[in-house]
């Protein structure tokens, strides 16, 4: 049996592409660039949103069994992405399929998707699928919930909010998730794809599919409730989250939605407030009785292991900050806000002739200040090991000069061998 998996570099597409291999399927990938360790044979390289003709489809689908499609967008770069990439290429796919009559097609689409829905991911996604459905096509729509992937997306960022001591979201006690770990979703897929196939071994004929499955995880729970279950398996510290007010939250996604890579954006904040009346949840039997096997639960998601790299996928950039804060502070206390008179007496007794003690005071405060923009607008490694000198150095010459400032009690001194720390810590860690 021969399966072609569209949007195979992305995290469902991937997986499923494996779980197909391992099942002995033939397979061909397909996306716009062929991952390396892939052989030119079993890769296709297409532009998606260029294939919106069935005839553009047709040489593509010779001798394929299934058609997999897992192409998918979270947010538009240009406007009519949603419509091109989720309506308007699949629509043409299908038809395709149907001329050549293609055995099997799958289709990832969404939970909550519909031609009516809210959102136009939503809206864009429930097109193609009443298009498939209208179909005499053998197909399943597969809608998921949210999906973890340990190297998704969604999912690094929910380990590292799961492990913020204090965090507030829209919603973090009423919208409901049920997760699916992407083995699970990538089996069952599989198992579509090759429903009533000649397939080998258990993945053979499973007897009929349904039309549409929405593929969801073993238990409902709200989103506090699954970051609880990511921070247990990790074995990371109590945190406490909190919900933040929907006003607030709607000026939040308008302002965050000028990033490119923010999730939050005003159509991700009206799905989840679907999702509080049950939008995004469903019964799990089905996927259950396909797999015949218990599905993997949230709270065995994450590991122990991922605690440190979750932790340090917002701590670095805290410690960037706060340092960089630290040296900019510096800089305006020494040249503004700290009397002269004092700095040139200090100065003068670590042997600073008394015409180089102004200059020195402003080169001084000059490069602090240096240091703290760079490390804000562009921190590099070698940045660190440059303040690591910089520290150890004012740190040994006031030792030598001003050896009272160890017997302060503010301690201005003893202070810096936990940041020489840090700076070791973050030039060897940084890349």
């Amino acid at each position: 049996m021969k399966a072609l998996v569209l949007g195979a570099t992305g995290l469902v597409g991937s997986h499923a592409l494996r779980a197909l291999r391992a099942a002995g399927c033939t397979t061909t990938g397909a996306s716009r660039h062929r991952p390396q360790d892939e052989h030119p044979d079993d890769w296709i390289e297409i532009d998606f949103g260029r294939m919106t003709s069935e005839d553009d489809w047709l040489p593509l689908l010779a001798g394929v069994d299934a058609v997999v499609n897992c192409v998918g967008i979270l947010r538009e770069e240009q406007a009519g992405d949603f419509d091109l990439l989720h309506r308007a290429a699949p629509v043409a796919l299908f038809g395709a399929c149907e001329r050549l009559g293609v055995r099997r097609v799958v289709q990832l689409s969404a939970l909550g998707s519909h031609p009516d829905a809210v959102t136009a991911y939503w809206c864009s996604k429930g097109a193609a699928d009443a298009d498939l459905l209208a179909r005499t096509l053998s197909a399943t729509i597969v809608r998921p919930s949210l999906v973890y992937g340990e190297d998704g997306a969604s999912s690094v960022l929910f380990r590292a909010l799961a492990t913020l001591p204090l965090l507030m979201l829209p919603m973090a006690h009423e919208a409901k998730v049920q997760p699916i770990h992407i083995d699970d979703l990538a089996a069952l897929i599989a198992r579509l794809a090759m429903a009533g196939g000649e397939a080998p071994h258990e993945m053979a004929a499973i007897g009929e599919a349904p039309r549409e499955l929405a593929a969801v995880g073993p238990r409902a729970m709200t989103l506090a409730g699954y970051l609880g279950a990511l921070r247990g398996g990790m074995r990371s510290a109590p945190s406490l989250v909190l919900d933040l007010s929907m006003p607030l939250a709607r000026m939040a996604a308008r302002v965050a939605a000028r990033m490119p890579s923010s999730a939050l954006t005003p159509d991700s904040l009206r799905m989840l407030e679907q999702s509080a009346d049950g939008g995004n949840t469903a019964d799990a039997a089905p996927v259950v009785a396909m797999l015949g096997r218990p599905l993997r639960d949230p709270a065995r998601f994450a590991r122990p292991a991922q605690r440190i790299g979750a932790v340090w996928s917002w701590a670095a950039p805290l410690i960037t900050m706060t340092v960089a804060l630290l040296w900019l502070i510096t800089a305006w206390v020494s040249w503004f806000g700290w009397p002269h008179a004092q700095s040139m007496s200090w100065l003068a007794a670590c042997g600073v002739p008394a015409g180089l003690r102004e200059p020195m005071l402003l080169a001084a405060s000059f490069m602090d200040a240096a240091v703290g923009a760079l490390l804000l607008l562009r921190p590099r490694r070698w940045l660190w090991a440059a303040q690591l000198a910089l520290a150890g150095g004012y740190t040994v010459i006031m030792s030598v000069c001003l050896p009272e400032f160890w017997l302060h009690p503010f301690g201005p001194l003893s202070k810096n061998l936990p940041l020489l720390a840090l700076m070791l810590l973050m030039w060897r860690v940084s890349k």
